[in-house]
């Protein structure tokens, strides 16, 4: 019987035919380079899923896999089911003729975007050093430039407390941070993210209003803002 690798490596390369228009005899190259590594990608084994006591599921915003863009050792994928846990931080891709899920590995993957109702782009990180739940490094990233909001997406079970078939539910958090010029640090309060982003308070207090942003209500849309706001302001100084 053929090996799992095998088998989701000719999936995976039927997928990669996109690449290689993407940039000439180049890559090419570079992908005949990566055709190895490309088998060992998916050598994280056969995904075993939670236990049916758990309420919900484990995955960021879906249960299904979505068509998505994967990059890999700086090889691009389009169109790749993908599947991103949350609850283990695991990248997941699906083996058609065997109905499995498998485990992509997560030092193998630079960047992954999943095409929702929006597409939603994720980045690997290194390392994250103080912090405490950084995992496999996968961070939802918004924003290009000098600066960047990093969301860590999170999800963990607790007990039920009623009387029920499951004796788990799964709930979801996220931990928000901003990166500028290569430094991360995670956000705890509206007046940590103006400072680090070396902000005038009353300027920032005059547009987020002006836009109806409140820190305690809409995080993401605040900080994505103060970013955009930064970035384009290192922009102008150009």
């Amino acid at each position: 019987m053929k090996s799992p690798v095998f088998l989701v490596f000719l999936v995976l390369f039927s997928f990669a035919v996109e690449a290689y228009a993407q940039g000439g005899s180049g890559l090419e190259v570079k992908y005949r380079d990566n055709i190895t590594l490309d088998q060992e990608v998916v050598s994280g084994g056969y995904f075993v899923d939670p236990p049916k006591e758990f309420e919900g599921h484990p995955y960021f915003f879906t249960k299904n896999f979505e068509q998505s863009d994967i990059t890999i050792n700086g090889l691009t994928y389009r169109r790749v089911p993908i599947l991103y846990n949350i609850w283990k931080d695991q990248v997941l891709t699906f083996q058609p003729i065997h109905k499995q899920k498998i485990l992509i590995r997560h030092d193998k993957i630079d960047a992954f975007t999943l095409h929702l109702d929006f597409p939603v782009s994720f980045i690997r990180l290194d390392e994250n050093p103080t912090y405490s739940h950084h995992g496999s490094g996968i961070y939802e990233y918004v924003g290009e430039g000098p600066s960047r909001l990093l969301i860590k997406h999170r999800k963990q079970t607790k007990p039920k407390r009623e009387f029920s078939i499951y004796s788990e539910v799964f709930y979801e958090t996220q931990d928000y941070f901003l990166q500028k010029n290569g430094e991360i640090i995670k956000i705890s309060g509206r007046k940590q993210a103006i400072d680090f982003l070396s902000m005038d308070p009353k300027e920032v207090r005059k547009s987020t209003r002006d836009s109806n942003l409140i820190y305690r209500i809409d995080r993401r849309g605040y900080l994505s803002f103060l970013v955009s706001l930064y970035n384009q302001a290192q922009y102008d100084k150009k």
